[in-house]
């Protein structure tokens, strides 16, 4: 049970911003950390949950709620996530060999291409949020991504080839143990079928896109930086979430139709 609160204790240290207590950092409390991620997606969710019960109460302009539930997950998370995406953009807008591509990773300065890149995917996601009725079920779906897509982005870290033995991925993937796997694959298929029971055909697409955009960033990595690495795995959260909530407003929007 220790050894479980402290992954879970570094899991909310390291990918949000949470206050969490001090716990020592050694290969025993980070053995669980990337199983334990999914849950920074449910403390977020249960905050875009409250700010819904709150802007219902309040009777809050849709386009406000829009913009809220765009900056939540990147409030809770510190954007660490987003960073990895920023950072990846760059990289890919190189056209730069896998050498190169690594190098731009690991510069600490943000290029145009990042810039236009978070930019765009901001916009787009307020976009899509406007697009979602708000009440209980989409909420609820929506907390749903945000989960989904931290399993998916610490599945490719933990089973993907990693593209150097030194960073953050490589010591988390030194310390984790098989669990972690076993346990990514319980938080997505708990997930999926919480989403099957509020929307099936939400559910169904989520399943194909989190298939997608896993394969999409394992061919990605492979071919264009030699592996995985931590901002990789950041980016592949990143577009899992803005996939998915594009997901979830078709499936909406068929099924007011149908």
């Amino acid at each position: 049970m220790k050894t479980v609160l402290h992954a879970v204790v570094a899991a909310f240290a390291t990918f949000s911003k949470i206050p969490m207590p001090r716990i020592e950092w050694n290969e025993k409390s980070l053995r669980g950390l990337m199983g334990a991620l999914p849950l920074v997606g449910v403390a977020i969710g249960l905050v875009c949950y409250l700010y819904f019960l709150l802007a219902g109460w309040l009777k809050l302009p849709a386009v406000l709620s829009a913009v809220v539930l765009t900056i939540l997950p990147l409030a809770v998370s510190g954007g660490i996530h987003m960073d990895g995406f920023a950072d990846t953009i760059d990289a890919l807008s190189s056209y730069g060999d896998p050498e190169k591509k690594r190098a731009i990773l690991k510069d600490p300065h943000a290029g145009a291409f990042a810039i236009l890149g978070v930019g765009c995917y901001l916009l787009l996601y307020f976009g899509l949020c406007t697009a979602l009725p708000l009440n209980s079920q989409i909420l609820v779906l929506l907390g749903i991504t945000h989960v989904l897509a931290r399993a998916n982005g610490a599945l490719a870290g933990t089973v993907l080839k990693g593209s150097t033995e030194k960073g953050m991925l490589a010591a988390f993937r030194d310390a984790s143990s098989r669990g972690n796997v076993w346990a990514l694959i319980v938080w997505s298929v708990l997930s999926l079928a919480g989403a099957a029971l509020l929307m099936p055909l939400a559910a169904a697409l989520f399943a194909v896109i989190t298939a997608g955009v896993f394969y999409y960033v394992k061919r990605t990595a492979e071919k264009q930086f030699g592996g995985m690495s931590g901002d990789l795995a950041g980016f592949c959260i990143s577009v899992t979430e803005i996939a998915l909530l594009l997901g979830l407003v078709l499936s909406e929007r068929l099924t007011a139709l149908l």
